[in-house]
C-alpha cells in the first residue's frame, strides 16, 4: 500500500511538473504594453502570419561559414548587423536559427559542428543587443537539409550556413 501512494505521489508531481514546463512555453515576457512588467502574453501557437514569414524571409539574410569553422567572416558580421537591427525593429517577430554543414564528415561531426554554427549566430545577434528571447532556439542539424545537391565546392559552400525562420 505504502508503495502504492509513493508510487501515485510521483506521479503526481511528475504531472505537475509537465504542466508546469508546459505553461511556460505558452507563456513569454511581453514588452511592458499590455500590462507592465513582468506581465505575460501568450506565445504564437500557430505558425507565424504569411506577413511574419515574408519579412523574415525579406529581411534576414542567412551567414555561410569557410570549411570546417564555425567562427564568423566578416562579410557575415556585416549580415547579423543588419540582421539584428531588422529584428530589433520588430520586437514581436521570433526566430529559429538552424545550423547547417556540406555533406562532407560523419553525422555526429556535422551535428556538433552545425550546432556551434548556430550557437555563432545567436551570440552574435544577443550581443549586437537582440533580446536573446526573440530567437526560440539554436540548433544543428548536421547534413541534413541541404539546399544544394552537387558535389562541390560551390554546393557545399550554400550548405555550411547558419539559416534563419521565422517562428
Amino acid at each position: 500500500m505504502r508503495q502504492r501512494v509513493l508510487s501515485l505521489s510521483v506521479l503526481v508531481l511528475l504531472g505537475a511538473g509537465f504542466l508546469s514546463a508546459q505553461s511556460h512555453l505558452v507563456l513569454r515576457a511581453s514588452d511592458g504594453a499590455t500590462g507592465g512588467i513582468g506581465a505575460a502574453a501568450p506565445i504564437a501557437s500557430l505558425p507565424p502570419s504569411t506577413t511574419e514569414q515574408r519579412g523574415v524571409q525579406q529581411n534576414i539574410r542567412d551567414i555561410h561559414f569557410d570549411f570546417d569553422r564555425a567562427d564568423l567572416r566578416p562579410e557575415d558580421r556585416s549580415t547579423l548587423e543588419s540582421n539584428a537591427q531588422w529584428l530589433k525593429a520588430h520586437p514581436d517577430t521570433f526566430v529559429t536559427i538552424e545550423g547547417d554543414a556540406d555533406e562532407r564528415g560523419d553525422i555526429v561531426y556535422n551535428v556538433v559542428l552545425s550546432d556551434e554554427r548556430a550557437a555563432t549566430a545567436k551570440d552574435a545577434l544577443v550581443s549586437l543587443g537582440v533580446p536573446a528571447g526573440q530567437i526560440v532556439y539554436a540548433t544543428g542539424w548536421g547534413k541534413l537539409y541541404p539546399v544544394c545537391f552537387q558535389a562541390d565546392e560551390s554546393c557545399w559552400s550554400q550548405n555550411r550556413r547558419a539559416h534563419f525562420e521565422a517562428w
